[in-house]
């Protein structure tokens, strides 16, 4: 059995807050040679996970131990990469967020949760013990599941935060991976360049400089998960850097290694799940 991943687009009402609701599955057990052990590098969007199947288990980078996560986590600001543990049977739905959705949601600034992950439960209440019940109970149907989780994000939206220009402002640094002044930013936006840094430091947990810089970087990974036959430099080049020596130090300090370090017959025997958190 080959992993399969879909991607969903929100509900209407969702979209404003919501990227992508995601589902991905791998059975190792059934998939000789595909390993459940996945470094996992930083991604810009913030998300609400659901572990269907096996439990997962992270192993930081300063820490010696992997540790067993809830069965719903919600995962802060991470700008260094962790080791996953996706056990024997991977089955996994993921809401991605954007630029700012986390904190509108949960209205909690994002450099509270900085390299830190919660059960989502103690984030959002008892309530999402019953959403990984049911979809516990519906693993067969995914549109159902989807359907189910949407749900319950409907009933949450009366708790956002007002969506603000600078919240659309950095849905277009996104848009366009990360290429984009500070002042135009905040021209666009309407504010002053320090209270756009302020804000966007609240809803993203980093500054915007730093957060256009994690854009990129992400960007030129997913590029390589998705084609691992190509060289770094026309990786580099896609993705809008415009020296190979900035595109280096993007890749080391947010990957932990160089781009050299990475093993391209590895990454094509891997499973892909950075992609699933950047659609």
């Amino acid at each position: 059995m080959k992993p399969r991943m879909k991607a969903y687009t929100p509900h209407p009402l969702l979209q404003d807050v919501v990227s992508n609701i995601t589902i991905y599955e791998a059975d190792f057990a059934q998939s000789p040679g595909l390993s459940n052990m996945y470094r996992f590098v930083p991604t810009y969007q913030r998300y609400i996970m659901f572990y269907i199947k096996d439990p997962i288990k992270v192993l930081r980078v300063y820490s010696n131990d992997f540790q067993t996560k809830s069965v719903s986590l919600t995962v802060g600001p991470l700008e260094r990469a962790v080791t996953l543990d996706l056990g024997q049977h991977h089955l996994a739905l993921g809401v991605a967020f954007k630029p700012g959705g986390l904190f509108r949601l949960l209205n909690i600034p994002m450099t509270e949760m900085h390299e830190q992950d919660f059960d989502t439960s103690m984030l959002l209440g008892s309530e999402i013990k019953e959403v990984n019940e049911q979809l516990q109970e519906n693993t067969h149907d995914w549109d159902l599941m989807i359907r189910i989780v949407q749900t319950y994000l409907l009933k949450k939206l009366s708790r956002l935060k007002p969506l603000l220009p600078v919240d659309l402002v950095m849905n277009g640094l996104v848009a366009n991976a990360g290429n984009a002044t500070i002042e135009k930013l905040a021209a666009d936006a309407c504010v002053s360049v320090r209270q756009f840094e302020r804000k966007v430091v609240e809803r993203t947990g980093m500054s915007p400089k730093r957060y256009a810089r994690l854009i990129r970087f992400c960007k030129a990974y997913h590029l390589k998960e998705l084609h691992p036959e190509a060289t770094w430099t026309r990786i580099a080049h896609m993705s809008g850097y415009y020296d190979q020596m900035h595109f280096i130090r993007d890749f080391k300090e947010f990957a932990g290694i160089t781009p050299s370090f990475l093993d391209e017959q590895a990454l094509v025997n891997t499973i892909r799940l950075h992609r699933m958190m950047t659609q």
